[in-house]
């Protein structure tokens, strides 16, 4: 069973008060590498149990956590989508390099891989250029500059003076994903945009560390890891000795359906740096979750040859 092979693991996160809860698997025999996934906003580290097994089966050291304000990292309900008072995108970056750290300890001759989804992948993004510098980077479901953010932020500040820093607002859940499933809507279900998959949408919906609302200042904090991770500061900063995945939908809003990716992509390229870029067709924001899972483990596993 897939339960047996991870052991939990608690790491004290860089705010020096919640402990990282995480999870790693490890392989048979001498391990190959290191491999770190980072998850997304409103989800949690244990949705990615069967990537991270088959990853294991290839002789990977696999291991990721639940970031603050998600999953069992959340000491209750009311943290859940709360990161922190101040600079929460900073901790996230942060903690990154203090649970890879703890597992280094362990293997400090292996390589050591990255790779982050969704919000996970503008964290690992700044991490890799900011926090801990991986052998290989993989982003995958991310997207481009965001003219939004700017304004976005203003928003945050506005309803944070007014409404408090916990606040929990359906108007900017609107304004931040509100189109995300115009492509879709003939489905008539707001998550559609996730995935194909009928199975996945369902475990999703019912699911309580996937359904909450982010807080005003976790809001702030996503706005500023995309400004940060899109600035022309980190696509210049970015170390060039790092190859560079970036994976995403073809069928991804997150990415612009492949337009934002693509920016990324050619503005990684123009900075010089070491990156490549696949896109999957009808595939949509979640790629382990949808048509081409097998597709995207067989390049990320060719990729980390």
């Amino acid at each position: 069973m897939a339960e047996d092979r991870f052991v939990v693991k608690k790491v004290l996160s860089s705010d020096g008060k919640h402990m990282l809860n995480g999870r790693v698997y490890y392989p048979e025999g001498t391990p190959k590498g290191l491999l770190h996934v980072v998850h997304g906003m409103t989800e949690y580290i244990a949705r990615y149990d069967r990537f991270m097994t088959r990853m294991c089966d290839e002789g990977y050291v696999v291991f990721g956590y639940d970031h603050l304000g998600h999953g069992w990292t959340a000491e209750n309900e009311d943290e859940l989508g709360f990161i922190a008072h101040k600079d929460g995108w900073k901790r996230l970056a942060e903690d990154v390099g203090v649970f890879a750290n703890e597992i280094k300890k362990d293997y400090p001759d292996l390589p050591y891989y990255m790779m982050g989804h969704s919000m996970g992948s503008f964290i690992v993004r700044i991490a890799a250029k900011d926090v801990i510098v991986p052998d290989k980077l993989i982003v995958m479901g991310t997207s481009g500059p965001n003219p939004a953010a700017g304004p976005g932020l203003f928003l945050t500040k506005v309803i944070k003076l007014f409404r408090g820093e916990k606040h929990r607002s359906l108007f900017l859940c609107l304004i931040a994903f509100g189109s995300y499933n115009k492509k879709f809507k003939e489905e008539k279900d707001i998550r559609s945009w996730l995935t194909k998959d009928l199975e996945s949408r369902d475990k999703y919906r019912n699911d309580k560390y996937c359904t909450y609302i982010f807080t005003t200042s976790a809001f702030s904090d996503l706005m500023n890891l995309i400004r940060n991770c899109n600035s022309g500061k980190w696509f210049k900063g970015f170390p060039e000795k790092v190859p560079v995945m970036l994976v995403s939908g073809g069928d991804d809003p997150v990415g612009n359906y492949g337009k934002g990716v693509t920016k990324v992509y050619d503005k990684l390229k123009k900075a010089g740096k070491d990156a490549k870029m696949k896109l999957y067709p009808n595939n949509r924001h979640e790629i382990l979750n949808d048509t081409a899972y097998d597709e995207v483990t067989a390049d990320i596993i060719e990729f980390l040859k």
